[in-house]
């Protein structure tokens, strides 16, 4: 059984992760984003945890908001992961920006943490996602403050203002130690964590929940260590 979970939670590299894309030189957008306005309603947020607080499990998701692989995974596999496992209050997740595609993810990511601030993160990665997936346009501040300005309850205004602040730039070299420690080499990467137990990494084999949301209900079922 112990065999079982590990190959389930070490699942096989089937597709590639974010290193250096490139910058892309389209024109910005010039409409308001929808999309995904329910998906996080009703979940409690707090800085860079979404989920109860005492969910049993937490999913480490590390990511580069200009990573397209990473865009793939919250809109396509992230869903299902937060009405499965994340609204039934087993899992909570904590995502780790670290920015490290050039100069454009330092500014989304410094404007995400900012709107994190006001408890809105996952929110803003949402629609910064959906903006990605309808084109690839130039990371600007007026874009920036546009994005900010679609998530309901955030004073984009005051984000902007914080993009620079000791707890933003904090944030990000919390989640760049992390990687580090963890050994991350490029993302999206996932990792599972219960209190107790070492973390345990998630390679991604297709655009599908099913694997993650296998792994974590093996997880769920292994018995904790002792003590």
């Amino acid at each position: 059984m112990a065999r079982r979970g590990a190959l389930l939670a070490a699942l096989l590299l089937g597709i590639s992760a974010c290193h250096d894309p490139g910058e892309a030189t389209v024109q910005e957008p010039t409409g308001a984003l929808t999309g995904g306005i329910d998906l996080y309603s009703g979940i409690p947020q707090d800085g860079i945890v979404l989920g109860e607080p005492s969910a049993p499990i937490t999913l480490v998701e590390f990511s580069d908001l200009r990573c397209s692989h990473c865009r793939d995974y919250g809109l396509e596999i992230l869903p299902a992961i937060l009405e499965r496992h994340v609204r039934t209050k087993q899992v909570k997740l904590v995502f780790r920006n670290l920015a490290f595609l050039g100069s454009s993810s330092v500014q989304a990511a410094r404007m995400a943490a900012a709107v994190g601030m006001q408890d809105r993160l996952f929110d803003f990665v949402d629609r910064f996602f959906r903006l990605q997936a309808r084109e690839r346009p130039v990371i600007t501040d007026e874009l920036l403050l546009r994005v900010a300005s679609e998530v309901p309850g955030v004073d984009a205004e005051q984000a902007m203002a914080q993009r620079d602040s000791p707890e933003v730039a904090q944030q990000l070299e919390a989640a760049r130690a992390e990687a580090a420690a963890l050994q991350v080499r490029g993302v999206p990467a996932l990792f599972l964590i219960r209190e107790g137990q070492e973390p345990r990494r998630l390679r991604l084999t297709s655009m599908s929940p099913e694997p993650i949301s296998r792994a974590i209900e093996q997880f769920m079922l292994e018995p904790r260590p002792p003590g």
